[in-house]
């Protein structure tokens, strides 16, 4: 019996169907940084943009932001929730953002209040925005449609839209 190959996904088709998984999951997803060769993993809820830029809010003085100033490797993974058919795991590395423009974008970019954690505004020296940067984004639609790999063209992670 012959058989028919699926028609591989452009980069565009791949980046909205990534898009749409990581915005239905990022309320809760799982964050991963290293600690002197100790994994650490905790819950957050990641910020996403349509080019699949990510930034995650979190305080100046959180375990994460020590722990990506000495190594910025990291893995995030976003996971629909009770089954986890769909999930995307995004390798790379985070970065400190200190552009105050960028900061504010993010701020009126993120689907929840974060004036909750810094009523000061994103002025507050609290507030502290981390820029994931993808290396390899691997994902999945349904655990039967098995898992496809994404590698992001150098230069992603831009500033965010103005929505």
């Amino acid at each position: 019996m012959p058989t028919t190959k699926k028609p591989r996904l452009t980069a565009t088709a791949q980046r909205r169907r990534l898009f749409a998984i990581m915005k239905k999951t990022c309320g809760h997803a799982h964050f991963a940084t290293v600690d002197r060769g100790q994994p650490w993993v905790r819950s957050i809820s990641p910020i996403v943009d349509k080019d699949l830029s990510i930034w995650i809010a979190t305080f100046a003085s959180s375990r994460k932001v020590g722990h990506i100033r000495s190594n910025p490797k990291v893995c995030l993974e976003f996971v629909s929730q009770p089954d986890g058919d769909q999930a995307a795991v995004v390798v790379g590395v985070a970065r400190v953002v200190r552009d105050r423009s960028e900061k504010e974008a993010a701020w009126k970019l993120a689907p929840y209040d974060l004036a909750t954690y810094f009523p000061d505004g994103p002025g507050s020296r609290d507030y502290c925005l981390l820029r994931i940067v993808p290396a390899e984004i691997r994902w999945r639609e349904s655990w039967a449609g098995g898992t496809k790999v994404y590698r992001p063209k150098s230069g992603s992670g831009r500033r965010p839209s103005r929505a």
